[in-house]
């Protein structure tokens, strides 16, 4: 049975608008429709430590397990939406910016984006683990 054209499209479409992530601070509190997951993280090739310094400051640690690079990097915003919230991070006196990203649905996955002077060098999902690891307990 095929429905007419003209009444499949004469039906009211509900498109629903993505909500912006949101983040702000007064005084000491935080506000952030977009909360970061924090933990531990890995893949093959890097393992990461996503935490709250302060309200509205976050950090990423992190060790590439290949070749022993080390990422010690802050962020004071987030972008996205709050299905797909964004988290840009970078190192002083770097041009290296470090993008997480994760789905709102998924609390155990995280796609960690490097980019060296704009360029993309890495572009991954890393899955949570333990927090057990040696490199994090400095």
């Amino acid at each position: 049975m095929f429905i007419p054209l003209v009444i499949a499209l004469s039906q009211p479409v509900n498109i629903t608008q993505a909500q912006p992530c949101k983040l702000s601070v007064i005084g000491y509190e935080e506000t952030n429709n977009c909360p970061l997951l924090t933990g531990v993280f890995a893949s093959e090739e890097w393992t990461i430590k996503l935490s709250r310094w302060e309200p509205g400051a976050y950090v990423l640690k992190g060790i590439n397990r290949v070749n022993g690079k080390k990422i010690n990097a802050s962020g004071f915003e987030v972008r996205g939406t709050v299905d797909r919230p964004q988290y840009p991070f970078d190192e002083e006196r770097t041009e290296t910016l470090y993008l997480v990203t994760f789905q709102r649905g998924d609390r155990n996955t995280i796609r960690l984006e490097i980019f060296a002077d704009t360029v993309p060098v890495y572009n991954q999902l890393l899955h949570k683990t333990s927090s057990n690891d040696r490199f994090f307990e400095r």
